[in-house]
């Protein structure tokens, strides 16, 4: 593993979908053992099953991502988590045509969740490269423009920094990715 995160961990800033009438579930002033009862519905595999369970929460593990969107609609469950990264992308392309659904604007769900590279161990030598590229682009600032290139607007986009962030553990990453934290002036 090439222990340096590559986009600012942006994959952990978690934005609910869910239906429309439930926007009240999601208010800013729900408790956090409101929001743990309430059911998230997570296509099977998908790593969030894990860390939501490992933080005491409801979690509806079955399906697919083709058909996630459809078991929401139906009230199989009450929201499916995004990264921020990708949240307005699959609303759009996906969740949309369900109009009865809709992006929360009130809470996130953050957890360390970062971006890396991973190389065979047989390849050390490629690591090693790998390492002094991510620092060479990192230090001259062509990181920051390629991630700015995707992702400029998207505090302001989706309202993060106006949200509820409800902070989660991930049982999932190696311990030195645990000290990751919310951290909206990364953007």
């Amino acid at each position: 593993m090439i222990a340096q995160p590559i986009a600012r961990n942006l994959l952990g800033y978690r934005i609910p979908i869910i239906k429309t009438t439930d926007m009240n579930k999601f208010h800013s002033t729900v408790s956090l053992s409101q929001l743990q009862q309430l059911k998230n519905g997570v296509p099977v595999s998908w790593s969030d099953a894990t860390i939501f369970r490992h933080n005491r929460y409801n979690v509806a593990e079955e399906g697919d991502f083709d058909d996630v969107f459809e078991r929401l609609a139906d009230g199989k469950f009450d929201y499916t988590c995004f990264g921020a990264n990708e949240v307005r992308s699959v609303f759009k392309s996906r969740a949309s045509k369900y109009k009865t659904l809709t992006q929360d604007e009130n809470t996130m769900f953050f957890y360390p969740f970062p971006l890396v590279f991973y190389v065979n161990p047989q390849m050390p030598d490629l690591a090693k490269r790998i390492e002094f590229g991510l620092s060479k682009i990192t230090e001259s600032g062509v990181l920051d423009t390629i991630f700015n290139s995707y992702y400029a607007n998207i505090v302001e986009e989706l309202g993060l920094q106006n949200r509820n962030v409800i902070l989660l553990e991930n049982p999932l990453i190696p311990q030195e990715f645990s000290h990751l934290k919310p951290n909206l002036t990364d953007f």
